[in-house]
């Protein structure tokens, strides 16, 4: 019922936000309201660690036969960590709304504790067809979101395309679920059967931009640090979450090395982009496949406690520095907290990160410990960039007190999972991959300065909107279908015409003249 309460929470706050906005614009406590709701949502995730596991389903859907099982949900020790995180970030967006341009908009916070309420339905998901609807609310809203927020066709196509993949990650889904059910079984994410593990690992994949390696959206500037980053990020950990039940032995196949090397691969690319990304925001795309890629890395090498680490690193860190909208100098250098976090060193919040069958692969370990190195190296450098963003200090007092309580809850959390509460809490880990990942991300610090290779793309380089070459690859794939699927019209239509029965009996009587080809 925990679960149910905090949801709600989410969705009444929210409800509660619009309601006043409408009704009674020049209410003066209509942020507080939101603050207030969204504080309750997060001290009740913090009362699920004193019941679980948990669980809560929705009445029997019927025909019986046609609906064998119903929407529920559930939370286990292992799942925690993004119901906590996505938590979190709500309130962290609000609290940090205190010094962005959107203060005022409250249809931009309602917008964003939705989000987050539909994220934390997702990552609580207790079987494919509640994950499946709630992937199909989170997937229209992003399309109808991203649609109003461009005006070119070119940018239109590829939202269109993007959400093209998603969809297909909910038929590989549905896929799974089929297959369960042909030998006689419910597919429950509480029990998954083994023989459904990779078409929910390529599901998970092809939802994150990693299996194949894509770039959804490389055009965000209308979608910027607020509800931009709630938008990423929730739909993000929606896709995450479902690597945490997928058994380590339902991916010992043949595919498992070819899939670890295209997951470095996506690791590496990601990395290497987000490091030269002039800021943060431009990069936002390349840090989510790169982490993703990370985490779907843990859950071929059979570490589904690998796969949380990376995926609330990817929240709670990315967070942070996304939200990160105004400059002080305290704050630039707390923010060096998601290093230590990103690092897999004992006792950090990734030190379950490389766990599991490390050594069966160690000829693939080295790329996605670069991927590592290079994703550590770009935070970093972002965290301490000089920027021109506005000054904490010319902020009215009230902000300068409420925006560091912003930031500083995503470090708390950082720490908090790092120490307590779940799976992946108080390890020492692989600490060999830690250190190495460690010390790469010393050199790379140390050769910045030394190679140009290594330094950001100019800004003035960078155009979001652009299509980089992996882009327009796809487009080229785009292309040859657009081609097919007109050849196919113009054939459809040749035989549908005037002259259709013609060319009717002209293929009948070539048909009939090959098949009596060397008879008497």
């Amino acid at each position: 019922m925990l679960i149910l309460i905090t949801a709600l929470l989410l969705f009444l706050t929210a409800l509660a936000v619009v309601i006043l906005q409408i009704m009674r614009p020049e209410f003066r406590f209509t942020w507080l309201t939101a603050v207030g709701g969204t504080l309750l949502a997060w001290i009740s995730v913090l009362l699920w660690q004193a019941n679980m596991p948990l669980s809560f389903s929705v009445l029997p859907w019927k025909p019986a036969n046609l609906f064998s099982e119903s929407p529920a949900f559930s939370a286990e020790t292992i799942i925690w960590p993004y119901a906590l995180s996505l938590v979190t970030l709500a309130v962290s967006i609000l609290l940090t709304a205190s010094v962005n341009e959107t203060f005022t908009s409250a249809f931009v916070w309602a917008g964003s504790l939705t989000l987050c309420g539909l994220g934390l339905l997702a990552v609580t998901a207790a079987n494919p067809l509640t994950l499946a609807l709630v992937w199909a609310a989170l997937d229209l809203t992003e399309l109808i979101i991203m649609l109003r927020s461009v005006n070119d066709s070119t940018s239109s196509e590829r939202i269109v395309i993007s959400f093209s993949t998603r969809a297909a990650g909910i038929g590989l889904l549905v896929w799974a679920n089929v297959v369960t059910a042909a030998s006689g079984k419910s597919l429950s994410f509480l029990t998954t059967p083994p023989q459904v593990g990779l078409y929910l690992l390529i599901a998970s994949g092809l939802r994150l931009g990693v299996l194949p390696l894509h770039l959804p959206y490389s055009a965000e500037s209308t979608l910027r640090r607020g509800f931009g980053t709630t938008l990423r990020l929730v739909s993000a950990a929606s896709s995450l979450a479902l690597l945490a039940h997928i058994p380590a032995s339902s991916l010992a196949s043949p595919l498992t090395p070819l899939l670890l090397i295209l997951a470095a691969i996506a690791g590496i690319y990601g990395g290497w982009m987000w490091l030269r990304a002039p800021d943060e925001l431009i990069g936002r795309p390349f840090w989510m496949i790169g982490l993703a890629s990370l985490a779907i890395a843990a859950a071929l090498l059979g570490n589904p406690t690998g796969t949380v680490a990376w995926g609330t690193a990817l929240i709670l860190i990315g967070g942070a520095l996304f939200l990160a909208s105004v400059q002080q100098v305290w704050i630039s250098r707390a923010l060096l907290v998601g290093a230590f976090s990103l690092s897999a060193l004992p006792f950090s919040l990734t030190a379950s990160g490389w766990q599991g069958n490390v050594s069966g692969f160690w000829y693939i370990m080295p790329f996605p410990l670069i991927a590592q190195a290079l994703l550590m190296t770009g935070f970093i450098r972002s965290a301490l960039r000089p920027s021109t963003r506005a000054s904490l200090e010319s902020l009215p007092i009230w902000a300068r007190g409420i925006y560091p309580v912003g930031i500083g809850l995503l470090f708390f959390a950082q720490i908090l999972l790092g120490i307590w509460g779940w799976n992946g809490a108080l390890q020492i880990g692989t600490w060999e991959a830690g250190f190495v990942a460690s010390l790469l991300t010393f050199g790379l610090l140390w050769a910045i300065p030394r190679f140009p290779a290594l330094n950001p793309v100019p800004a003035h380089w960078v155009q979001p909107s652009s299509a980089s070459r992996l882009d327009r690859l796809y487009q080229n794939l785009w292309i040859i279908y657009r081609w097919l699927e007109r050849l196919s019209k113009t054939v459809s239509d040749i035989l549908e015409g005037d002259s259709g029965i013609m060319w009717t009996l002209i293929f009948l009587v070539l048909f009939i003249s090959l098949m009596t080809q060397g008879k008497p």
